[in-house]
């Protein structure tokens, strides 16, 4: 099933999303994280699309949407607002974010409550980044984001050299696909250049170190489901006891939590059919009249 690209503009910019389904659905906004587009989204929108109309959307600065600066997470948010508020649903829309894309719609509810109506969250993380690196380390993180390389001989020569590459050696072969033929245009010489900017995913990544998400939880309605991959932001054995989850669980009462039987941060990609048993369980519910 091939998407259709939409272009809606909304809070200033022009926003790009690929759609799946038919328009008269309940809308089903799905947010990608750092760095990624929204064609990796593709396995589970396309089965949603039977029952929802899809609308995968392309952070600013990512995929085809607009490259104004703003790279925060409260501008992404504001740009979630005012693209529903241009869509213009009968009903909020559900949601479905991973990582960075699942806070941004957080942070559109808390912004604007009732938004996005009940929302599946792939890895989410609900407190402040880890300290995992000391500030010598994280420059040297952003600086090798920045210097990536961005433009390769062809879509299949990055392919071969992504698909062994730590992050993408446990995604499926079409999710490092999706990645690569989604957030990549294609130059008059057949060059392949990523359409995320090196510098705009670094920006990202200190954007989101630097966030503290504690005042939009509390301020946060709505229902919740935090869907973690077994070793992806929480491990299993510390996410119930994490005293990150247990605020978010608290603050925000229509929250709840699901751990799965394997995974890593980018378990959507790694599995999509268990990532979409779970979101499909908990939007149908709520999409059908259940909890």
């Amino acid at each position: 099933m091939e998407p259709t690209s939409k272009y809606v503009q909304a809070n200033g910019i022009t926003l790009h999303g690929l759609t799946w389904g038919n328009p008269d659905n309940p809308l089903l906004i799905m947010t990608h994280g750092i760095g990624l587009c929204g064609m990796v989204w593709r396995p589970l929108a396309e089965d949603l699309a039977r029952d929802y109309y899809v609308f995968s959307l392309d952070l600013r600065g990512h995929g085809d949407s607009d490259k104004p600066g703003g790279y925060t997470f409260n501008d992404m948010a504001e740009d979630v607002i005012g693209l529903v508020q241009a869509l213009d649903p009968p009903q909020p829309p559900y949601g479905i974010g991973h990582s960075a894309g699942g806070m941004t719609i957080m942070i559109a509810n808390s912004k604007a409550p009732g938004t996005v109506g009940p929302t599946v969250l792939v890895d989410t993380r609900v407190g402040p980044a880890l300290e995992v690196y000391n500030p010598e380390e994280r420059e040297e993180r952003m600086n090798r984001t920045r210097n990536k390389r961005a433009v390769w001989e062809s879509r299949e020569v990055m392919y071969d050299a992504y698909r062994n590459r730590r992050v993408f050696s446990t995604w499926t072969d079409d999710a490092v696909r999706d990645y690569i033929y989604g957030g990549t245009r294609l130059l008059d010489d057949g060059r392949a250049e990523l359409k995320c900017p090196t510098d705009v995913e670094a920006i990202y990544y200190e954007a989101r170190h630097a966030l503290n998400p504690t005042p939009y939880l509390k301020a946060l309605s709505g229902d919740y489901l935090l869907l973690l991959g077994y070793i992806g932001n929480y491990p299993d054995e510390e996410a119930r006891g994490s005293d990150e989850i247990k605020y978010f669980l608290n603050e925000v009462k229509g929250a709840r939590m699901e751990t799965l039987p394997k995974g890593s941060h980018f378990v959507a990609m790694e599995d999509p059919d268990l990532v979409l048993a779970s979101a499909r369980r908990y939007l149908d519910g709520h999409r059908l009249g259940g909890d």
